[in-house]
């Protein structure tokens, strides 16, 4: 008993290790990276209690406030109301929302949609000049959508241009913002 408590324990702490490491070398810092999981948690708890069949085929991306929305949902009514109830989610400043109203994706879909994903994230890890850690990436129907916090203009143009040379990709949505203090430099 001890040691399954000890191994819990020892797990939360790597978990909370890999959140502080990942924040301290994202633009975002680690208030903002708190911020951001806050309001997602929140979220995810919004419309969990909703009467959605399958939750799991919606994505949630937090940056600065701002909500990305990928995925499928069945109708356009549980589309909404995703909407109005995120409304309610204290810190949300802007929604974007992508989700597509479809109720059977098939599993070579998204098993598709997935393989692109970790593609897409792999390519911006081992990219110079792009710091990954600023980037959420989700990939639905083979359209990738990029939000996140870039360094300076720099890495957004690499990021934006790296991605739009992907063949693979049917589709490039990206919302990336530049930190207030260097637009104004």
């Amino acid at each position: 008993m001890v040691i399954i408590l000890s191994l819990n324990a020892c797990s939360s702490a790597v978990s909370v290790g890999a959140f502080i490491g990942n924040a301290g070398t994202s633009s975002k810092g680690l208030k903002k990276s708190f911020s951001d999981t806050y309001i997602k948690t929140k979220i995810l708890a919004k419309i969990s209690l909703l009467d959605i069949k399958n939750i799991a085929n919606i994505s949630v991306n937090v940056s600065g406030g701002t909500i990305l929305y990928t995925g499928y949902v069945m109708s356009a009514e549980k589309r909404l109301l995703i909407i109005k109830k995120t409304w309610e989610v204290e810190g949300v400043k802007k929604i974007i929302n992508e989700l597509k109203i479809d109720n059977d994706v098939s599993l070579s879909q998204r098993t598709d949609d997935f393989i692109l994903r970790s593609k897409i994230s792999s390519r911006l890890l081992f990219k110079s000049g792009i710091n990954s850690n600023n980037f959420s990436v989700d990939v639905v129907d083979g359209e990738a959508y990029v939000i996140g916090l870039a360094d300076d203009i720099n890495e957004k143009t690499e990021v934006e241009s790296f991605l739009s040379s992907m063949t693979d990709i049917k589709k490039l949505v990206t919302i990336i913002e530049i930190p207030k203090h260097i637009k104004n430099d």
